[in-house]
């Protein structure tokens, strides 16, 4: 029986999986919601497009104040074997002193799917008012091997690149990755994913050269609806996420967050999504825990 591009993300437990987690932009907007294709695989080519907004609030926060994230996220596969992703994001976040960062976000990546294993690489570039990560990229990647309907391991490491950044700032990043999933006699589906960080600065900003992290995911299909969850715990700077969509470029210590969302396929051609994402983290100007909060809307569509 031959195997779509779906079952095979499905097993592998990254960002392209069908229940990816889209967050995109900068370190206070883990934007975008909580999608993946509309319906399964049935030709051998087919092309997602997926719009999303969030709303961003900063509690307790003395440096920030509300933000706005806007984008379009795009997929090609073709083949069963390739995918490719495409994303681009317009940011805003309003600070208590009036300023307004405004931020652009383009990333392209490739997948290669095996009947065992994938492949992945992709670059992410980077365009703001802010002098210090103006200009910055990232290079990720990463590979996978699994069973299909049933467990996966993997890794991905990033390389960014700031090169404005007080003289220049280089960031290393590797998370691996393990992740299973079950199915039942019916429609119901459970996935969980634990994965790792570890990252390295290249000097020290103000907020440690050294950060180590881990994050629990897990998500419940059942029908047309799928029901997702997430937590994670210890310490992250200039830390890159969501399968190198979603560079932390601001001076920010993260130190845990959680959040929930849910994702209802309306027709074989659409699927409607929804989160709320919170997060705890340190401005390095402004050592006191604050916390981001951000609420998401999608809609995708399938061609």
């Amino acid at each position: 029986m031959k195997r779509t591009i779906e079952e095979a993300s499905r097993a592998t437990g990254t960002t392209w999986v069908v229940f990816r987690r889209g967050w995109v932009g900068v370190a206070a907007a883990m934007a975008a919601g909580w999608t993946g294709w509309a319906a399964p695989l049935g030709a051998q080519s087919q092309t997602d497009v997926l719009f999303y907004a969030s709303a961003i609030s900063y509690q307790d926060s003395q440096a920030k104040d509300n933000g706005t994230a806007v984008g379009v996220y795009g997929t090609y596969g073709t083949g069963w074997k390739h995918l490719v992703e495409v994303g681009a994001t317009r940011t805003g976040i309003r600070y208590a002193d009036g300023w307004e960062l405004t931020q652009n976000d383009v990333t392209l990546a490739y997948s290669r799917f095996g009947a065992k294993g994938a492949g992945r690489v992709g670059v992410h570039f980077i365009s703001n008012n802010d002098p210090l990560t103006d200009g910055g990229m990232v290079l990720f990647g990463g590979a996978s091997r699994y069973e299909v309907g049933a467990w996966s391991a993997g890794a991905e490491a990033a390389f960014s690149n700031y090169a404005d950044y007080d003289g220049g700032l280089a960031v290393m990043q590797l998370a691996p990755s393990f992740g299973v999933t079950a199915y039942d006699a019916g429609s119901r589906v459970v996935g969980a994913t634990l994965r790792g960080y570890a990252i390295g600065l290249s000097d020290d900003t103000g907020l440690g050269k050294t950060f180590l992290s881990a994050e629990a995911a897990l998500s419940f299909t059942t029908g047309s609806v799928t029901l997702s969850g997430y937590a994670w715990g210890g310490e992250q700077a200039f830390a890159v996420r969501g399968g190198g969509f979603t560079p932390f470029n601001l001076s920010e210590l993260h130190t845990g967050g959680y959040g929930g969302g849910f994702r209802w396929v309306m027709s074989p051609k659409s699927a409607l999504s929804a989160g709320l994402y919170v997060e705890r983290f340190q401005d390095v100007e402004v050592a006191t825990d604050a916390w981001a909060r951000t609420f998401s809307v999608s809609l995708g569509l399938t061609f």
